[in-house]
């Protein structure tokens, strides 16, 4: 029971930071915020997190961590690798899309500190970018996707074209669902790697 007070007062905190780094920015946002959006005391949030860097590498990695659970069950039904990509991209938006505070923190915020992103490429994105890659491998195998493409490098252009999306969405503040152009995306990248 105690363990389960933790990760839900662990959860807690991430969200209320995700809210207020959204809100304020990084560097405008201080662990005494988001302690009282929390709930908690500003003291408690070091017995979570050694220091709000730490509280922004949680949240990134906490996202990409959903993002790959679901990801691996979205595609473990499909067989074909088409099917499969198509099934990252649609997820990819629609996960991304349900949490504007979460996506202007990955867009905006970790995009500004060459610190943050060197921690950032080195965790769970590289996982991300192999299911792709293994998708794109599968998609040749097949002889569905163009065998003149190295498979890692598509699939960072893959990536590209999500997080273009997703970068778009957030700067136009648009109240249109992310997922809602979907279809187009998927399009445009099977154009990409189709035979």
């Amino acid at each position: 029971m105690e363990d389960a007070k933790k990760v839900e007062k662990r959860e807690r905190i991430l969200d209320a930071a995700v809210t207020e780094i959204a809100a304020h920015g990084y560097y405008n946002t201080t662990v005494a915020m988001i302690a009282r959006r929390a709930g908690v005391a500003d003291g408690t949030i070091y017995l979570y997190f050694e220091s709000k860097q730490a509280i922004l590498v949680a949240i990134f990695e906490r996202a990409v961590g959903r993002l790959l659970v679901l990801g691996r069950r979205s595609i473990s039904g499909q067989p074909g690798a088409a099917d499969r990509l198509r099934r990252v991209v649609e997820l990819h938006l629609d996960l991304v899309g349900r949490d504007r505070d979460l996506a202007v923190i990955y867009q905006i915020e970790l995009r500004h500190n060459l610190h943050f992103l060197e921690i950032f490429s080195q965790t769970r994105i590289r996982e991300y970018l192999q299911i792709i890659t293994e998708i794109i491998a599968q998609g040749q195998a097949e002889g569905v996707f163009r065998r003149d493409l190295e498979p890692l490098l598509a699939a960072k252009a893959v990536f590209g074209v999500l997080d273009e999306m997703v970068t778009d969405w957030v700067l136009a503040r648009r109240e249109t669902p992310l997922n809602a152009r979907a279809g187009e995306v998927v399009d445009l990248v099977m154009a990409m790697v189709a035979v």
